[in-house]
């Protein structure tokens, strides 16, 4: 019982299901491709979280650069593996020769956008101009990046949106990384004051709001910019910087004008809204029109 069984589970995993050429697609190949495929990725998974939880854990290095080492990595146990593994399943050079022509012809009749993200992707990994954990801006949207994928980038913003940004978007257009050298990046406070305030106060008073907030930091120093005179205020600019608010600037600003709002209020320091002073010249006609007008309601 057992071996005619076993020779009609060999017929039909060696039946052929269909022909390219002189290679035979046959339920075993199929078995085999699979199984490859399956293999690679869970030992390409293990080799990026064992590089990145274990090995770089406790490195000195940057995450976005141990995100890197992860990918570039699982990319070549991809590149080795299919190398390797498919002359076993049965897949000869010449097939693979044949097999990227197709691939090739594919890519110039519709696939240049899929084969241009993912080359781009791979350029992002290696010059890292753009990395893991960078806060960038990207036209009208700023956001923080969370995985660098093989065709998008995914860019996660303060509303907890995620966008899913093409790589060779990335690597065309101009692109603001607020955190490509560190991550201290200095904010701007606009602030302006009644002409009756002494500027030194001022100043003074801007700086001990700076030096009380946890968030920004004395080295580099804060300063005080006298931007000059408005039409109702003389105008200052607070400039400090921070690296734990890169990520969420709006909190800051809020808590900065905060704390300056109640500093010039407690030294009686005025903050004025826009003003106009009319003046009305004397004009004889107009003088006339204003005697005459009691006299006729009279």
């Amino acid at each position: 019982m057992g071996a005619p069984l076993l020779e009609d589970l060999s017929e039909t995993l060696d039946a052929p299901l269909l022909r390219l050429g002189d290679f035979t697609i046959t339920p075993l190949f199929l078995l085999k491709f699979v199984l490859l495929f399956v293999v690679l990725a869970m030992l390409a998974r293990i080799v990026r979280r064992r590089l990145v939880f274990r090995v770089l854990r406790n490195a000195q290095v940057d995450p976005g650069v141990k995100y890197a080492i992860a990918r570039i990595s699982a990319y070549v146990v991809w590149a080795v593996g299919l190398l390797m593994g498919l002359p076993l399943v049965g897949i000869e050079l010449n097939s693979l020769l044949v097999a990227f022509g197709a691939v090739g012809i594919g890519i110039g009749l519709g696939l240049q956008k899929i084969a241009e993200n993912f080359i781009s992707g791979v350029l992002l990994l290696f010059a890292r101009p753009v990395k893991v954990g960078d806060r960038v801006r990207l036209g009208d949207r700023e956001g923080t990046v969370l995985e660098i994928q093989g065709r998008v980038t995914l860019l996660r913003d303060n509303d907890n949106v995620v966008y899913l940004v093409p790589n060779a978007t990335l690597i065309s257009e101009e692109v603001v990384n607020l955190t490509h050298n560190d991550r201290v990046v200095r904010f701007g406070f606009n602030v302006g004051v009644s002409y009756a305030s002494d500027p030194n106060t001022v100043r003074d008073i801007l700086l001990e709001v700076a030096d009380k907030h946890p968030a920004i930091l004395s080295d580099p120093p804060p300063d005080v910019l006298f931007l000059g005179f408005g039409e109702s205020s003389i105008d200052f600019r607070l400039r400090g910087y921070s690296k734990e608010m890169v990520e969420i600037p709006d909190v800051l600003k809020s808590e900065v004008y905060f704390a300056i709002w109640y500093a010039l209020k407690d030294a009686g320091i005025e903050i004025p809204f826009p003003q106009r002073d009319l003046h009305i010249r004397s004009a004889p006609a107009l003088s006339e029109d204003l005697v005459a007008a009691p006299e006729e309601g009279a």
